[in-house]
Formats: structure tokens, sequence, C-alpha cells
């Protein structure tokens, strides 16, 4: 992952209340969407199969990304857990050619079976769910890529290139749709810039004549 949580204890203000609930569901929300009891959520919580919440608010209540749904209905279906359902998806994503999972990193080596363990422990954390739309294997991905791909292309800028523009227009935008939208809360925790402002908003004011229709 590109952010990283501190342990000071944050505040959260209005907005970001409301950005949480409109955004996420408490655990009575995804008890009902999904159909599975609080008895076998806390028992998966035993067993370190099942995320921590992304944000627990001051009322008390934990909040989770919508795609834990279909992991919960899968498991469900399959008689097995989150987990096991997560990490099935991510052996899929990180089966394709080039990428694998590192620290948070995607890098173009070969694929190593510790990798999707790694990303599980990072999908665990909760902070995925802050982080992007929806936090499955796939999007973990492809946003490890599109950042490596702005890297590169900000390493050796070339604004009078009309291939470069149009790479780096690409890259930004596709990041753009997968990366939600983030709280202040969230740029308190992870020590301030998050990865939107840096990859995407300070791009696109640096180079806003490539971003304009």
């Amino acid at each position: 992952m590109n952010e990283k949580s501190t342990e000071t204890k944050l505040e959260f203000s209005v907005k970001d209340i409301g950005h949480i609930s409109n955004h996420f569901l408490d655990r009575n929300t995804l008890i009902e969407k999904s159909g599975v009891s609080n008895t076998v959520i806390e028992k998966w919580i035993n067993h370190g199969e099942f995320p921590d919440p992304t944000y627990k608010t001051p009322d008390g209540k934990e909040w989770f990304p919508p795609y834990l749904v279909i992991l919960i209905r899968r498991s469900m279906e399959n008689s097995s857990n989150p987990k096991d359902e997560f990490l099935k998806d991510a052996v899929k994503v990180l089966s394709k050619p080039g990428y694998v999972y590192r620290f948070g990193k995607v890098e173009s080596t070969g694929m190593n079976p510790e990798d999707a363990e790694k990303m599980w422990k990072d999908f665990r954390s909760g902070l995925y769910g802050a982080c992007l739309r929806k936090p499955d294997p796939d999007s973990i991905l492809q946003k490890g890529d599109l950042i490596r791909q702005i890297e590169e292309l900000l390493s050796r800028p070339e604004p009078g290139n009309t291939d470069w523009c149009s790479a780096l227009r690409k890259s930004v935008e596709n990041l753009d749709t997968i990366e939600a939208q983030f709280t202040d809360y969230d740029r308190s925790r992870f020590g301030g810039s998050v990865s939107r402002d840096i990859f995407i908003t300070n791009v696109k004011n640096k180079y806003m004549e490539i971003f304009q229709d």
C-alpha cells in the first residue's frame, strides 16, 4: 500500500461522517445485506479470516466496504470464509504475466506463492477500503500498476510529447476511476497527502493542459 496508518488519536469531521455513512456499511447493515450472522463473523474474526473495519466512528459503529458483502455471500455458498474467497481472487490476478505484489507495490517479476497472502494481510487491515472504491484483488493490483506507470512517466517528463501526454492522462484517469475519494480523517491517519492527492490531483494541477477536453 502507499498509505500507512499512524497510531495518533484522530477525530472525524461532519463531512467525514457523511462520506462514511454514504459509502460504507456498518456491521448491522453488512449482516442484513449478506445474510450472515454476527456469530459467524465473530468466528471468522477470531480465526483471522475477516478484515478489520475501515473506520470506527465515535458512536461505536464499525464500517466496512460494500465489497465485503460479495466475499461473505461467496463464503456462505462455498462453506468457506472471506479470507479463502479473497485469496482465490488474489491468486487469479497475480497469475497474470509480468506483475507480482510486494508489500503494497507492484513489481514486474515472477509469481511468488506468498504474494496472495501479503495482499490479504494488507486487505485485512481494512485500509484498502479507504483507498479503493472496490478493494478487490484486481483493483489492488491495478492501483499498484497504475501508480508505477505514473511514477515512471513523471520521472522523465515530456509535456511537449503527444505520446507522453496521452500515456500520462490515460494512467491518471484510470487510477481516478478506481481510487476512493478519501476523507480528511484518512489524510490525518496516513500522515498527510494520500495517493489520490499525489498521483491524481497534484498531477492534474501541474499538467492542466493535458487533462482539458
